[in-house]
């Protein structure tokens, strides 16, 4: 991963992490709570949103996840996705998990 740039919105509180230098991405609602961005010609990811990311960070619960085709699934489980998010089943159904300290860490509250 070349870099990283994490932006938080607390008035919003949404957190927007950028992979890489600033380039266009096509979004993916994989969840009504997570946007991954990825390359239009590929599976590269480009960016990440969380929306109500406090409320998610102090639950510790997994954010269930929409149907995720293969590609997704593969997005979401390589890095950079993979250093703030972790995808495991639960209740038989995809959920993604804040990877802590890291993300903590990032916004200061």
């Amino acid at each position: 991963m070349n870099s990283v740039r994490i932006t938080y919105d607390s008035e919003g509180d949404t957190l927007y992490i950028s992979f890489g230098q600033p380039r266009g991405g096509t979004g993916y609602q994989i969840s009504d709570q997570i946007l991954l961005r990825l390359e239009p010609a590929g599976c590269v990811p480009v960016g990440l949103t969380i929306f109500n990311f406090l409320h998610h960070i102090n639950s510790g619960q997994g954010i269930e996840l929409d149907d995720v085709d293969d590609d997704l699934a593969t997005a979401l489980a390589s890095k950079p996705v993979s250093q703030f998010l972790r995808v495991r089943k639960h209740n038989g159904k995809l959920a993604a998990y804040l990877r802590e300290p890291s993300l903590r860490e990032a916004v200061s509250t």
